[in-house]
């Protein structure tokens, strides 16, 4: 037996059990459509709330972040380039809160009325 091998981990996984990330994937993705599909009344509610919640922590993380390009008047900057590397972190955290919530606003569409 050879012991003294180079691994290249997660890559040497998905290579042998790929397929179990495909069914672990699949369920989860079941899972997630049945709850969506069945959500009604106040669970709806509080699931439409905590998604504009994020988006507006999402938004002010942004704001903040570009808030020193603003002060420059550097308005129409995308990407994170031209922010200090200080608020790059901010930035980036910001468009996932973002991203998160319109994920979680389309998942809201599946509900019934």
């Amino acid at each position: 037996m050879d012991t003294h091998r180079q691994s290249n981990g997660l890559l040497t996984f998905l290579e042998h059990y790929w397929f179990l990330g495909i069914a672990v994937s699949a369920l989860v993705a079941s899972q997630l459509l049945s709850f969506f599909s069945r959500l009604t009344g106040t669970p709806w509610i509080w699931c439409y709330a905590v998604a504009l919640v994020v988006a507006g922590v999402g938004v002010t993380l942004i704001f903040y972040a570009k808030l020193p390009l603003y002060r420059q008047r550097r308005f129409l900057t995308f990407g994170s380039g031209a922010l200090p590397e200080s608020r790059r972190a901010f930035y980036r955290w910001g468009y996932r809160c973002a991203i998160f919530a319109v994920a979680l606003l389309l998942c809201l569409f599946l509900s019934r009325p």
